[in-house]
Parts: structure tokens; C-alpha cells; sequence
């Protein structure tokens, strides 16, 4: 973490570093230099050694070594004459001893500029012409005597030495121990005062930012920083865990970005974990590379803003546009479609705004009122009949209530035949507020007309069936007398011949044949006369023993039933009795269809369905469908046709019409269909209050 500067202490005024370090670095940084050597005369080595470094390491700087007996070196005649001299490239002029020539292009000096460092107590004796000269000690106490080499890549030349001579002079002033210690004491206070404001800019900002070394390890960071890459033996197992995983991503993406040569600085993103609560972090990391002139090392400065929330709510956004966009696609598809119902309808529809002008029709009711589409014969009867709808919505405007109906004559414009019409008009409102009015017609003269002829056709038929019933009935009446004598005869003849007489099985088969002949006579009664009292029946349980009195004669025939049967099935009221009698002959006969065996599925439902003549009525449904060759169409239509059967020789003919009689007396329905070579389907449909009153009544 960046720690706020403590002041400094007073530097030792034997340490050049500390007197010279700051000076150097603001002469290379105005002057461009890179690179910088303090060299120091050492008196018992006779040479100038070096001392440290800017921009090298101080290791390099220390082993360099230059003799100053060669007369030559142009380094050493910079110490003697107090003047500053350019090389253009060190590492290959001669003047410079070999040794020396290595050491600097290990240090990767070449082109230089040497110039004097001469503190100002520098000892000094009179020469012969009475002036001053100096020691021939280059250094006494509490001075120093050196050369400062500066290193450019770029080169150098007479304007760097021109440059560098106020340098010198500088240089001496400084090395003299009052300045020497004011300035070091000044330039700690400033640094001191600088860090501290540095470390509230740093700390004060809500981002995290971090400074990492070449390797990407991180050197120093602020606050902000140190919640996501830096944990403590005394933090739990899972913030380590997640500090860990911090620095492996962020080391990761900055090696990813240092292989890309991004520009200098540049805006990118990692995926962090929140140390805290484990949640996932979006970061933006802004980076800029940094290089300290003073170690020579080069960095890189990261500034990581949290950019979840708004990425969040950018996804968010997205996702909802594109559910916005869907819902739009489905909008416009629905009303489409809706379009294309309306168009289709073939009853007229008319939309209306509040002042009865019309907003828009199907072509159904353009047919009727839009004069432009009408014949222009027809233009009378479609202006008249726009007169009348403008005068029937006033009518209905004057009803509160949002949706009416009413009856409305027009005229076909095609053959001027009167249309009786029923209008249903609602009252809409679109989002502004604004009402319109959607009216839609249907031609009930042809709905009428329809059922009056339905309502002769069932007249017709009941009154057909009532006068077959009381003949049946009168029938049945005259014969069952004189049968009844005939079994009697035949009872008491069978008492009286021994089984093993001859002829015995002659009076067996005529009993058997009487009383087959009682049944039928029977049914014939029950048909036109119910007596059968209503009770509330079970239907599931009345299939169940349907299925239980023949499931061994059906098992022998091959057949398998499958019962479907819905366990909510409210019970109803009816004749168990019957209503098991028309199960049982509806199963026989599914079975009699599939001589090879087959599967029967009877099913149970609760509902009267959609073509069902039960309506407001609540129903259930029974359901017998078998997996036999089908019936043909011609005789599907003769089916429910007293003495109509296709068993040839053993059917009465009298099943299905006796069943369909009983389930018309419950108030029922049967239907059945039949596709050859797909099975046959009997739908038995049943009020679950039983028959209506009057019904029962008659």
C-alpha cells in the first residue's frame, strides 16, 4: 500500500548519492540524458571509481574504473582541466582504455558527455606565478573531486556541453557542506509534503489503482486495491481463496495485454471476485506503462473502475429490447393473424368511432355498405342500408350498458333479398382514451329458417317413432298372449317327455325359440313404455359390471378391453339397469365386428362436448370404441333403423335402436362414427341431472 512520507532525515555529506541524486535527475530528465555515472577520484587508487548510478544499476556503476595517468583518456582530462567533453561513442574510441570500453557497453553507454564535479572546499596551493593552483590530491576532506558521465542513445554534441557547464558550477556550489545539507533538508520537506498529498490522491479516489513491475507483481497499491489483491493470515480460507484467484486473472490479463502492443494507454476489462461476498466483479482497467529513471525500472499503472452495476443494467437493457423487439414481432404477427381472421369471417364486422363514421370493415360487410366495392346498380341498397345502421347505433347509444345487441334488416346489394341481422356492438377504448364502437352482424333469417326446419324434421321423426312404437306395442300385446299358451304347452310337454325320448330335442328348440321370441316382445314393450325408476348411478361402476357379465366370452374371442375412465366423473341420475343393457350391447357388438380379436376402449369424460345438443347443460360422456373393419357409409345411415342388422341370421335387429330409445329417454345423445378398415366409435352423451322434466313427465 502507498504509506504517507515520513520526513526525512539530514543526509550524511559523505553520501554523493544523496547530494547528487535529485540534481542529476532533474539535469537528465530537461536535458533528455538516460543514463548517468558518478565516478569519484579515489586518491590511493589514482583512479576515478564509480560511485552509483541513474539508470544502471549501482553493481555496473561500482565496477567502473578509470585511471587518470593516460594523458589521452578524454574521461580522465575532464577531472584535470574542469572542462566538459563530448564522446560521440565511448565503447569504440581508443583514447578510452579497453577495460573501460567493456564496462560501458555492459552499462550500454556509448554516446556521452563528461563534466567536472568539483566541490567548492576543494583544497588549492599558490603556483609559481603566485597564483592559485590545485592540489595535486584530488580530494581533502569534506570535498569531493569527480566526473558525472551522462549518457544519451540518441547522441551527443557541443550544445549538451554548453548546457552542462552551469552543471558544473551548480554541482561545486552544492557539494559544499552548508548547501549540501540546506538543500537536502528542503528538497526532504517538499518530497514529504508531496507524498503526503500524493497519498490522499491516490486514497481518495473510489478506483482502485496499482502500479506492477515487469513480472506484472504488484509493488504498490491504494487502498481500494489491497480489498481485491491482498489478504492476511488472519482472513478467512474464501477471501484468500478469492484474493488468490484476483491476482492469478489480473497478472494473466495484463501479460495477455503486454503480448498485444496496445497504444500506450488503453481501456480493457477483467472478471474479478468480490473477496466478501464471493460475487462476481466487471472491471475496466486503464493502463499506462511508467518507467523510475531512478532504478531504471520500467512498469506498468493500472486503474481498475467497477463497471458491474452499469454492465448489469447495459445487459438488462439489452435483454429487454430484445424482449421488447419479440414482443413487438408478436404483436404485429397477432394482429396479423388477427387480420387475416377478420378478413375472413364470413359475418360482417364494422368498426365505428364515437361520431358513427366508419373506421374500418372486412370485406364482408364491405359487400353491404362500402359503395366503391358495390355494383353500381347496387349503390341504392348500400347507402340505404349505411342509413340504417347510422340509425340503429344511435338507438343503442342511448343504452348505457358497454355492449348491446339488436336486430337490423338490410339488403343484399346483389339480389336485394332482405337480410334479418343481429348485431352485437361493444364499446372500446384505445389508449389515448378515444371510443369506438365494433359491431358484428349475423344473418339469423337463414339461422331460423334452419332450425324451423330441424324443429319439422325431429316433429316428424318422434311422430314416426310414437306411431312405430304403439304398433310395436299393439303387436307385441296380440302375440305375447298366445305365446305365453304355447310355452305353457311346451313346459308342460317337456315334464312329461323324457330327455332320451325321440324327438325331445325338436320340443327343446321350439322353448328356446318361444321364449327368444318373449325377449324381443319384451324389449318392444320396454321401448315405447318406460318404467324404469331414476336413481343416482355410478357410470364408471355400471361400465365395470358391463365389462365384468361377458370379459370371459370376450377373453375366448381374443378380445381385450382397455377402460379409460375418468375418476372425477360426477355420478347422474338414470335407470342402471338400462343404461348397463346399452353398455353391454354396444361391447357385443364392438366384439361381433372383430371376429380375429381386436382391442375395445371404453372411456369415460366429464362434459357434454361440442356437438352435443346438451347445451347449458353439464354432461358426461361414454365412450366405446373398437379396432374393427368399420361400417360403410350406406349402412351407417340404416343402423338405428328398427329390424335393420348386419349379423346375417342371428341378429333381431333391435339393439341399436332399442338402446338409442333408452338413451333419448335419459335426455340423451348417441352418435357414431365409423371409417372402413379404422374401427367404429359410439359416443353416448347423458344430462347428469337426468331427462328433463317434461320429458320424464311424458
Amino acid at each position: 500500500m502507498l504509506e504517507r512520507a515520513e520526513r526525512p532525515a539530514a543526509p550524511s555529506r559523505r553520501d554523493p548519492r544523496e547530494t547528487l541524486e535529485l540534481l542529476l535527475d532533474d539535469l537528465m530528465r530537461a536535458l533528455s540524458f538516460e543514463k548517468a555515472v558518478v565516478l569519484l577520484y579515489d586518491e590511493e587508487r589514482a583512479a576515478l571509481v564509480g560511485s552509483f548510478g541513474i539508470g544502471v544499476s549501482d553493481a555496473a556503476a561500482r565496477g567502473l574504473v578509470v585511471p587518470i595517468a593516460r594523458s589521452d583518456d578524454p574521461i580522465a582530462s575532464v577531472l584535470r582541466t574542469g572542462v566538459p567533453q563530448p564522446v560521440r561513442d565511448a565503447t569504440r574510441d581508443e583514447r578510452v582504455p579497453p577495460d573501460v570500453r567493456e564496462a560501458l557497453l555492459r552499462m550500454g553507454i556509448g554516446p556521452l558527455v563528461a563534466t567536472p564535479l568539483r566541490s567548492a572546499a576543494e583544497r588549492t596551493q599558490a603556483g609559481p606565478e603566485g597564483g592559485r593552483r590545485r592540489s595535486p590530491g584530488w580530494e581533502t576532506r569534506g570535498a569531493w573531486a569527480g566526473v558525472v558521465l551522462l549518457s544519451r542513445i540518441s547522441g551527443v554534441s557541443r550544445a549538451d556541453v554548453e548546457a552542462l557547464i552551469p552543471f558544473a558550477r551548480q554541482a561545486g556550489e552544492t557539494l559544499s557542506l552548508q548547501r549540501d545539507v540546506e538543500l537536502v533538508r528542503e528538497t526532504g520537506e517538499a518530497h514529504a509534503i508531496e507524498n503526503e498529498w500524493l497519498w490522499w490522491m491516490v486514497n481518495g479516489v473510489g478506483d482502485a489503482v496499482l502500479v506492477t513491475d515487469s513480472n506484472n507483481d504488484i509493488i504498490m497499491q491504494n487502498r481500494r486495491a489491497e480489498d481485491l489483491f491482498r489478504a492476511g493470515d488472519e482472513d478467512s480460507p474464501g477471501k484468500r481463496r478469492a484474493v488468490w484467484m484476483n491476482n492469478f486473472l489480473f497478472t494473466a490479463a495484463l501479460s495477455t495485454w503486454n503480448l498485444e502492443r496496445a497504444p500506450a494507454t488503453t481501456g480493457r476489462e477483467v472478471t474479478l471476485v468480490d473477496p466478501f461476498e464471493g460475487s462476481e466483479l466487471i472491471y475496466e482497467v486503464i493502463t499506462t506503462p511508467a518507467t523510475n529513471y531512478r532504478v531504471g525500472m520500467r512498469g506498468t499503472v493500472s486503474v481498475l473502475k467497477n463497471v458491474t452495476d452499469i454492465r448489469h443494467i447495459g445487459e438488462e437493457l439489452t435483454r429487454g429490447q430484445q424482449r421488447l423487439q419479440s414482443a413487438e414481432g408478436q404483436v404485429r404477427s397477432e394482429r396479423d393473424r388477427l387480420d387475416l381472421i377478420v378478413r375472413n369471417v364470413p359475418n360482417p364486422i364494422i368498426v365505428v368511432d364515437n361520431d358513427n363514421r366508419i373506421i374500418s370493415m372486412n370485406p364482408a360487410a364491405e359487400r353491404l355498405f362500402n359503395p366503391h366495392v358495390a355494383a353500381a346498380s347496387a349503390t341504392h341498397p348500400v347507402l340505404a342500408n349505411d342509413a340504417r345502421f347510422t340509425s340503429f347505433l344511435a338507438e343503442l347509444r342511448l343504452d348505457p350498458a358497454s355492449s348491446k345487441r339488436g336486430e337490423l334488416v338490410l339488403t343484399d346489394p346483389d339480389t336485394e333479398e332482405h337480410l334479418e341481422m343481429e348485431v352485437s356492438a361493444t364499446e372500446i377504448r384505445d389508449a389515448r382514451g378515444a371510443v369506438a364502437i365494433v359491431s358484428v352482424m349475423q344473418d339469423i333469417g337463414r339461422l331460423r329458417e334452419l332450425e324451423r326446419r330441424r324443429l319439422e324434421q325431429v316433429l316428424f321423426d318422434s311422430e314416426k317413432l310414437a306411431a312405430t312404437g304403439r304398433l310395436a306395442a299393439s303387436i307385441a300385446h296380440e302375440i305375447n298372449n298366445p305365446l305365453e299358451a304355447v310355452q305353457n304347452a311346451l313346459y308342460l310337454l317337456q315334464r312329461q317327455v323324457s330327455t332320451a325320448a325321440s324327438g325331445r330335442e325338436y320340443i327343446d328348440i321350439a322353448a328356446r325359440e318361444t321364449q327368444r321370441m318373449s325377449r324381443i316382445l319384451r324389449q318392444m314393450l320396454g321401448f315405447y313404455r318406460q318404467t324404469e325408476a331414476m336413481t343416482t348411478t355410478d357410470v364408471n361402476a355400471l361400465v365395470e359390471e358391463a365389462q365384468g357379465l361377458v370379459a370371459k366370452r370376450l377373453r375366448e374371442r381374443g378380445v381385450h378391453v382397455i377402460n379409460r375412465l375418468d375418476p372425477s366423473l360426477p355420478q347422474i341420475r338414470a335407470s342402471a339397469d338400462q343404461l348397463k343393457q346399452v353398455v353391454l350391447n354396444l361391447v357385443l357388438n364392438a366384439a361381433d365386428s372383430m371376429p380375429k380379436g381386436g382391442t375395445i376402449t371404453v372411456s369415460t369424460q366429464t362434459g357434454a362436448g361440442v356437438e352435443s345438443e346438451l347445451v347449458g347443460r353439464e354432461g358426461v360422456q361414454i365412450q366405446v370404441r373398437d379396432t374393427g373393419e368399420g361400417i360403410p357409409d350406406d349402412v351407417l345411415a340404416q343402423i338405428f333403423q328398427p329390424f335393420f342388422s348386419t349379423k346375417r341370421g342371428k341378429g333381431t335387429g333391435l339393439g341399436l335402436w332399442v338402446s338409442q330409445a333408452i338413451v333419448q329417454n335419459h335426455g340423451g345423445t348417441m352418435r357414431v362414427r365409423s371409417r372402413l378398415g379404422h374401427g367404429t366409435t359410439f359416443t353416448i352423451t347423458l344430462p347428469v341431472g337426468g331427462p328433463p322434466s317434461d320429458a320424464r313427465a311424458a
